[in-house]
């Protein structure tokens, strides 16, 4: 019986300190995020979709000419979203989805269907759309 309530709070403590998330770490990471200008947060994507997607030169000037038209477009983000009212919400998430339709469009036009099937595996992952996230009965 020792042993046994041994191994449970041996487990119990590793699952809390696996929970345990750095708030500082998330903070400085939209810091980081919020002073780079649009031209460098559009290099950095284009940089880490040739890393996953081995882009070649000419796909990489044309998706970062798209991740700069992106960036220079997106809508400024509400201090409170809390604030919004429901017609605020729902036209800014349509405004949203647009964008990602219109993405997508043109990601089709660059990127090869090799590449165009990762990267929407990379897309669903990121959105939580993967079929590992969902959850039986619940609509997603």
């Amino acid at each position: 019986m020792k042993r046994v309530l041994l191994i449970f709070m041996v487990l119990a403590t590793f699952a809390v300190s696996a929970q345990n998330k750095n708030p500082e770490k998330m903070e400085r990471r939209k810091e980081m995020k919020a002073n780079l200008t649009p031209e460098q947060r559009a290099d950095l994507k284009m940089k880490e979709m040739t890393l996953a997607l081995d882009l070649n030169a000419t796909q990489q000037q044309k998706v970062k000419q798209l991740f700069l038209k992106s960036e220079n477009d997106k809508p400024a983000t509400p201090k409170n979203r809390s604030e919004m009212t429901d017609t605020q919400k729902y036209e800014a998430k349509s405004a949203m989805l647009d964008r990602r339709i219109a993405m997508k469009k043109e990601m089709k036009e660059i990127l090869t269907e090799e590449q165009m099937a990762k990267w929407e595996s990379q897309q669903n992952h990121r959105h939580g759309k993967s079929k590992g996230d969902r959850v039986p009965g619940k609509n997603n």
